[in-house]
C-alpha cells in the first residue's frame, strides 16, 4: 500500500475531510491521531469544523504530556493516547460515528464482518467496549484494554467505533471496509433475511493473487486517466470504497486493471497495471481479479470493460440469498437486462461458469457473499450499469422495509421494451 507523502498534520486534515465529505462523521464528531517516530501524538482538535480542518488546526502532545497548538485537542485524546501507548505497533487511531455502525453500537451487537471476504483480514480482531463518559479516563481504560488484548477494531457501546493501525491510510481503509460490511448487513435485514457468514475455510480459499512475470514496460495509454476518474466517481458514490472496487479495461494486446491493495480515491494513472497473458508491468501487482478478467475478455470480444464491486445494497442480496429482480422499471431492464447468480467460491472453483453466462445481454453476475461483476462496452457503460444496479437494489430494500409488495414489469411489457430498444 502506497503511503501518502504528507506530514502527520496534513494527513489528519486530509482524512478528516474525506470522513466528512463521505458522510461518515459530523461537523463536531470523530477524531484522528498519529504517533510519530519521536513519540509525539498528533491529534485533531476539539470544537473546530471538521468540514474545513487545516494542518494548522492539528494539535500535538509531546512525550512529557504537554499539549501544543492553537486549539484544544479532541476531548477523546486520552483514549487515543492510551491505545497508542498500549500497542507500540500501532501508529494511528481513527474514531468516528457513521450511522450504520452507530446502529450496531446502540443494539450493542458487533457488525458481521465475515459476510464478505477481506473485512476480517483488514480489520483484525473486533470487540465491544462498555459504555463510559466520552473523554473520561474510564473510557480510555476500557478501550485500551481491548487493544492490549489484540483487537484492532473496537465498537463502543452507544457511541461509535475505534480502529488502530500501522498508518492512518490503513486505518481509514479498515474503517471503510467495516462500514460497508455494516451497511450490507443492514440491507440484508431490510430484506428480512439473515446474512450468511463465511466459514474460515471459505475465507482462506478466496481468490489468491496470481503471480505474473513482471516484464512489461509502462505505457502512456490515455485510458489510464479515464480509469482514475471513474474509480474516484465510483468511490464518491459508494459503489467502491478505499479497499474494494476494481475496473479492468481492454487495450491492445491485453488489459489495464486496478492495482492490488491501493486506495481507490488516491489512485493515479501510472498505478494501473497492464496485463498481457502471464506478464504484467514491472514493479506493480495487478488486482486479484485479473485472472477472471482475462478469461472474460478472451471469451467475449464485445466486452471492453469489467467492474468488480461490493456496493452495500446489492450485496445485501448477495449475502442473504434474496432474489434480485431487474424487471422493476424500464431503465433498470434496459441497462441491466438479465442477471445471473453464482454460489460463493465459483470464481475459484468453476470460473468457466461465470465466463459462459456473463455477456452484454446478461451483464451482471452476482457472486454470493463475494461481489458483483459488471460487464460493459466502455468505462461509462459499466459504471452506469453498476450505479443502476445499486439504485435498484436500494429500492427493493426500501420496499421490503416498508412491508410492501413488489409489482414487477410483466413479461409482455418486457418484450415491448426489447422490441422498442432493440435489446
Amino acid at each position: 500500500m502506497k503511503l501518502l507523502n504528507m506530514t502527520p498534520p496534513e494527513k489528519i486534515a486530509y482524512f478528516m475531510t474525506r470522513l466528512y465529505d463521505n458522510k461518515l462523521t459530523t461537523t463536531s464528531g470523530g477524531n484522528l491521531s498519529i504517533m510519530d517516530d519521536d513519540g509525539v501524538m498528533w491529534i485533531s482538535p476539539s470544537g473546530v469544523d471538521k468540514a474545513n480542518l487545516t494542518p494548522e488546526d492539528i494539535m500535538w502532545v509531546t512525550p512529557d504530556g504537554v499539549v501544543h497548538g492553537k486549539h484544544r485537542p479532541s476531548t477523546e485524546y486520552p483514549f487515543h493516547l492510551a491505545v497508542l501507548r498500549s500497542r507500540p505497533d500501532l501508529k494511528a487511531v481513527l474514531h468516528a460515528h457513521p450511522a450504520p455502525i452507530v446502529a450496531y453500537s446502540l443494539e450493542r451487537r458487533l457488525p458481521q464482518m465475515d459476510i464478505l471476504p477481506d473485512v476480517s483480514r483488514l480489520c483484525g480482531k473486533i470487540a465491544i467496549a462498555k459504555y463510559a463518559l466520552p473523554g473520561s479516563k474510564k473510557l480510555g481504560d476500557l478501550i485500551a484494554e481491548k487493544f492490549a488484548a489484540g483487537c484492532d477494531t473496537v465498537l463502543l457501546e452507544n457511541h461509535g467505533v475505534v480502529l488502530g493501525a500501522e498508518s492512518l491510510e490503513r486505518a481509514f481503509m479498515m474503517f471503510e471496509s467495516l462500514d460497508f460490511a455494516a451497511r450490507t448487513g443492514i440491507a440484508a435485514s431490510m430484506l428480512k433475511r439473515d446474512a450468511r457468514e463465511l466459514t474460515a475455510d471459505e475465507l482462506a480459499a478466496k481468490a489468491p493473487t496470481k503471480t505474473y512475470a513482471a516484464t512489461l514496460a509502462a505505457d502512456e495509454n490515455p485510458l489510464r486517466a479515464e480509469m482514475v476518474a471513474m474509480s474516484r466517481r465510483s468511490y464518491r458514490n459508494k459503489l467502491f470504497n478505499s479497499a474494494t472496487g476494481v475496473f479492468a479495461q481492454r487495450v491492445e494486446g491485453g488489459f489495464l486493471i486496478t492495482p492490488e491493495d491501493e486506495d481507490n480515491d488516491t489512485l493515479t494513472a501510472e498505478m494501473f497495471v497492464r496485463v498481457e497473458g502471464d506478464a504484467c508491468e514491472a514493479g506493480k501487482t495487478p488486482s486479484r481479479y485479473a485472472d477472471i478478467a482475462a478469461k472474460i475478455f478472451a471469451a467475449h470480444d464485445d466486452i471492453t470493460t469489467i467492474a468488480f464491486a461490493r456496493p452495500p445494497y446489492i450485496m445485501g442480496f448477495a449475502v442473504s440469498g434474496a432474489e434480485f429482480n431487474s424487471h422493476m422499471i424500464p431503465e433498470g431492464y434496459i441497462c441491466l437486462k438479465n442477471t445471473t447468480r453464482h454460489p460463493f467460491g465459483t470464481m475459484e472453483k468453476d470460473p468457466a461458469a461465470i465466463v459462459d453466462t456473463i455477456s452484454i445481454k446478461a451483464p451482471i453476475a452476482i457472486l454470493e457473499s463475494d461481489c458483483v461483476i459488471v460487464a460493459g462496452t466502455s468505462l461509462l457503460n459499466a459504471y452506469d450499469r453498476m450505479e443502476v444496479l445499486e439504485f435498484g437494489a436500494e429500492s427493493l430494500c426500501d420496499i421490503a422495509s416498508m412491508n410492501g409488495t413488489i409489482v414487477p414489469i410483466s413479461a409482455e411489457e418486457i418484450r415491448e421494451i426489447e422490441v422498442a430498444f432493440n435489446l
